[in-house]
């Protein structure tokens, strides 16, 4: 990453009356601002990261988020281009810092891949059997906790972005799927020693 970003061409609007609307909570303005910053942040994300437009789009889509729930009422232009860069960069930080995580949790499971089935009974059953198993637990859970199941584990969401979905604070999405889990690993043990 650079150590400065690239300047992107600025919207034709004013981003201070905008940014001040959306600190009061206009929707309203903060679909103007989305209309017209998304094409500068888009073009941020890509000249800063040098990735591919999916991860660039989760960029914008994670600056965006922070706009709506974080955008102070800025005074200037020059205060809003840089608060939007610097969502950029940080966005961009959050998503690589995440990748090197999943990454070396990938390796680490890889490399546990032999398990003692003693020390995880879970590991004896079928494959299949797991699977109905872990289903039906699934579906007796709440229709939220569901959500964050799915779009962490079979969409392949962050667990930030599955908690955005839910409206959900980073903190607060990590927070509930350790408890799912938890939960999971729990029944799973009492029905395996049952």
């Amino acid at each position: 990453m650079p150590d400065t970003p690239p300047r992107a061409p600025l919207p034709a609007v004013d981003s201070v009356a905008l940014a001040k609307a959306i600190a009061a909570g206009s929707e309203a303005a903060f679909a103007a601002f989305y209309a017209a910053w998304f094409p500068a942040t888009l073009a941020l994300a890509r000249a800063s990261s040098r990735r591919d437009e999916a991860f660039c789009l989760d960029v914008v889509q994670d600056v965006m988020l922070r706009v709506a729930k974080k955008l102070p009422a800025l005074v200037e232009e020059r205060a809003v281009r840089a608060w939007m860069s610097t969502a950029v960069l940080r966005a961009i930080s959050d998503r690589l810092r995440a990748e090197r995580r999943r990454a070396a949790r990938e390796r680490a499971v890889a490399a546990e891949a032999v398990v003692d089935p003693d020390a995880e009974p879970w590991l004896q059953l079928a494959m299949g059997e797991r699977q109905q198993w872990l289903s039906a637990r699934v579906r007796e859970l709440p229709a939220s906790d569901q959500a964050l199941l799915w779009a962490r584990f079979d969409d392949g969401d962050s667990v930030a972005a599955a908690g955005a979905r839910l409206g959900l604070g980073d903190d607060a999405a990590h927070g509930r799927l350790r408890r799912v889990l938890e939960r999971l690993r729990r029944a799973a043990a009492e029905w395996l020693h049952a």
